[in-house]
């Protein structure tokens, strides 16, 4: 069980994917991106928005018997 994950929010609101990426990855970073709103852009962050630019769209598409699944909603009801 992974004990350093944030507590579900108060609210009941679900808890974005990334937030749960950046908390296990740096807990200040989960911090000033999803609470504090801090975030600046620079040309890493740009090519990573570049490359998950259609990642929201949802889809199904099929390359080389590669099967790739758009905007699929992932959720955990423990974890909110």
């Amino acid at each position: 069980m992974i004990s350093n994950l944030p507590p579900p929010a108060s609210d009941d609101a679900p808890i974005p994917l990334s937030a749960l990426q950046h908390w296990c990855y740096c807990s200040r970073q989960c911090a000033l991106i999803h609470i504090e709103q801090a975030f600046a852009e620079n040309l890493f962050t740009l090519r990573g928005q570049a490359v998950h630019k259609r990642v929201d769209e949802p889809g199904v598409e099929v390359r080389a018997g590669l099967r790739i699944e758009r905007a699929l909603p992932v959720w955990s009801e423990r974890l909110g």
